[in-house]
C-alpha cells in the first residue's frame, strides 16, 4: 500500500494551497555555481527529476543543456512550462513518475541533477532511487546532487538525510568523484547542506 506522498495528489495540493515551501521561487544559485564549472558537468542531456515548478531546469537549459524535468505533480510541471515559454527555452517537461520511467531513458543521460527530492521520497525506496539513477545514466554520466535538509529530524517530508548513509546507498551502483561539506547556501539553508558528485 503506497503512503500519501508516493502520490501525485499529494503533491498537487502542496502547490495549490501554496505550501511548497521548499521552492526557492528561482534557480538554486548553488546549483547554477556549479554548472558554470565545467569540470563538474559539461553541458549534454541533463535529467532533473523532481523538477518542481522547473526553475533549475530552465537555468540549465539557459546554459545549453538538453534538460528533460519530470515531477509527478500535473501542477508543478504546468507551471514549468508556462515559464519555459516566458523564458524563451526549450526543456522537455515530463509529469511522469520518477520509478517507473519509460525504459527508452535508460543509460540516456549524460547527467542527472537532484535536489530535495531524494528528502522527499518515502525513505524506504531511497536504494530504489539510487538504483532508478544508475538506470537513466550512460556509462560515464554524472550524478550530481544537493543533499537537503541534512540534519537528524523526526518524521518528513522532508526526511532527515544522513550523508554518509546516502553514500553507502549510492556507492552501490555509482563512484563518488566529489563531495563537499563547504556549501554556498542561501541563509536558512547554511550549514545543512551537502554536495556529491558520483560517476557511473
Amino acid at each position: 500500500m503506497p503512503s500519501e506522498i508516493d502520490l501525485p495528489v499529494y503533491w498537487d495540493k502542496k502547490y495549490q494551497k501554496n505550501e511548497a515551501n521548499w521552492d526557492l521561487k528561482s534557480a538554486n544559485p548553488v546549483f547554477e555555481e556549479l554548472i558554470d564549472n565545467e569540470d563538474i558537468l559539461k553541458p549534454g542531456r541533463m535529467l532533473i527529476p523532481g523538477c518542481g515548478k522547473g526553475f533549475d531546469a530552465i537555468a540549465a537549459a539557459k546554459r545549453g543543456f538538453e534538460v528533460t524535468a519530470i515531477d509527478f505533480s500535473a501542477e508543478a510541471i504546468k507551471f514549468g512550462k508556462n515559464l519555459a515559454k516566458k523564458e524563451n527555452v526549450k526543456v522537455n517537461f515530463l509529469t511522469e513518475d520518477f520509478f517507473i520511467l519509460d525504459e527508452k531513458y535508460a543509460n540516456y543521460f549524460d547527467s542527472i541533477y537532484e535536489y530535495t527530492t531524494y528528502c522527499a521520497i518515502n525513505p524506504e525506496r531511497r536504494d530504489e532511487f539510487a538504483r532508478q539513477i544508475s538506470r537513466l545514466l550512460k556509462p560515464g554520466g554524472k550524478y550530481l546532487t544537493i543533499l537537503f535538509p541534512v540534519e537528524d529530524r523526526a518524521g518528513g517530508p522532508p526526511f532527515g538525510i544522513d550523508p554518509v548513509e546516502a553514500y553507502k546507498i549510492f556507492s552501490k551502483y555509482l563512484k563518488l568523484s566529489f563531495f563537499t561539506q563547504e556549501v554556498n547556501s542561501i541563509k536558512p539553508r547554511k550549514n545543512r547542506e551537502v554536495i556529491q558528485l558520483y560517476i557511473k
